[in-house]
């Protein structure tokens, strides 16, 4: 399983970026490979994350080379203070079962 962390602080939002955003959004939900995702928010910091957990790498290179997320990193200055992608392999997981979550499908206790 494969995570990709995006954390973001927003400066501003237009049309542009809200038809982009759904679009990239409607295509990471609807890959084969799309298991789920988490969202948090820091307000002190102001900053924003998603997570995506996809099946393998091959459905993170399906989002890397989506034409309109190409279109938006090209253009993410104009609506992110900055942003940092932080992409992990996850090996295992556990908890105590009590937590709805995507990575219950990969235990490995």
């Amino acid at each position: 399983m494969i995570s990709a962390t995006f954390i973001f602080k927003q400066k501003t939002s237009d049309e542009e970026f809200q038809t982009l955003d759904s679009s990239i959004e409607s295509f990471v939900e609807n890959h084969s490979e799309y298991l789920g995702k988490d969202q948090w928010s820091d307000q002190e910091k102001g900053t924003m994350a998603v997570v995506y957990y996809f099946q393998t790498q091959k459905g993170l290179d399906a989002l890397k080379t989506f034409s309109d997320h190409k279109k938006a990193k090209s253009h993410y200055s104009k609506w992110y203070e900055g942003y940092q992608v932080i992409i992990a392999e996850i090996t295992n997981c556990y908890g105590d079962g009590n937590l709805d979550h995507v990575t219950n499908r990969f235990k490995k206790d």
